[in-house]
């Protein structure tokens, strides 16, 4: 019984979740002591308990390379050497799947760098962004239409109620 109440809500929260692919197969040359950039932003409703999910094919098979996680204004800072970054994640990866934590919404930097190497990588990622939920955005606008027509009709009653009211108490009012 008590597996039975555990398993529950992990089969409802593996069964409301989504994902959407950021790379399929994407070549990369990295030279030595150089890095490439993979820039994404992860939008309100897609940053529920969100993660990066990979598999990467380094060559030559010996290497292995580093993927940093930064924030992207931790990103631009450390690009033009300007300040103090915070690491949101790191990991040294061979061939193989990884699996990187995002903290929440907002614009990110997944940095993949060669500077352990002496020979330059030639890397294939594939790299796919997972979260809760459906991924769907509610639109408010039609709940705002809905609204404004409603009250456009209610106006519209109001108006035709208060004439009616108005030319029968006219009439009432002259008649006697």
């Amino acid at each position: 019984m008590k597996i039975l109440m555990l398993a529950i809500p992990l089969v409802v929260h593996l069964l409301s979740a989504g994902s959407i692919t950021l790379l399929w197969q994407e070549t990369m040359e990295i030279p030595v002591a150089k890095y490439r950039t993979v820039r994404f932003t992860l939008p309100e409703h897609l940053s529920d308990s969100a993660s990066l999910h990979g598999n990467i094919s380094i060559s030559p098979d010996t290497a292995s390379v580093e993927l940093i996680l930064l924030h992207i204004d931790d990103y631009l800072r450390w690009r033009n050497n300007a300040g103090t970054i915070d690491t949101l994640e790191y990991m040294l990866v061979s061939t193989g799947p990884f699996e990187i934590e995002i903290p929440g919404l907002g614009s990110y930097a997944l940095v993949i760098s060669n500077r352990g190497n002496y020979r330059p990588a030639s890397i294939i990622l594939d790299l796919d962004a997972f979260f809760a939920g459906s991924g769907e955005t509610g639109d408010p606008l039609p709940a705002a239409l809905r609204l404004a027509l409603l009250l456009a009709m209610a106006g519209t009653a109001v108006i035709a109620v208060g004439s009616v009211l108005s030319k029968y108490f006219y009439r009432r009012k002259h008649i006697t």
